[in-house]
């Protein structure tokens, strides 16, 4: 599965993990298992990880729909990692539209920046 999730409740934290072939379809549907899924607090914080994402097709559009749809609350922090500068970039939109929003997402290059902004240990996936 290109899109999937695993929530810490413990911690207050929601791990996504992208790899593969990524389309919007995947990640709308991530979106709404999320929002679904009674363990899901929109409180949480989110550490997306998008380093294993071999081909990205999802559109400026998507990127939209998924922006608008951000099952979070505003103020929980929430950070992506992302090696490919397809996807960073894809990523920095969805990160410039939830700012508008009053947002904490931020984008990041290195898996240890984005720990560092969540406040999470190393090992913590």
């Amino acid at each position: 599965m290109p899109a999937s999730y695993r929530i810490d409740k413990a911690r207050g934290v929601v791990f996504s993990h992208y790899s593969g072939l990524l389309t919007d379809d995947d990640i709308l549907d991530h979106q709404r298992r999320l929002k679904a899924d009674p363990e899901f607090d929109p409180t949480f914080r989110q550490l997306l990880d998008m380093r294993e994402i071999e081909e990205l097709t999802a559109t400026a559009e998507g990127i939209r729909q998924l922006a608008r749809g951000n099952p979070f609350i505003s103020g929980s922090r929430r950070g992506g990692v992302a090696s490919k500068d397809v996807v960073f970039g894809m990523a920095r939109m969805f990160e410039m539209m939830r700012e508008q929003m009053g947002d904490e997402f931020r984008m990041f290059r290195s898996m240890d920046a984005a720990l560092d902004w969540l406040d999470l240990e190393l090992d913590s996936e």
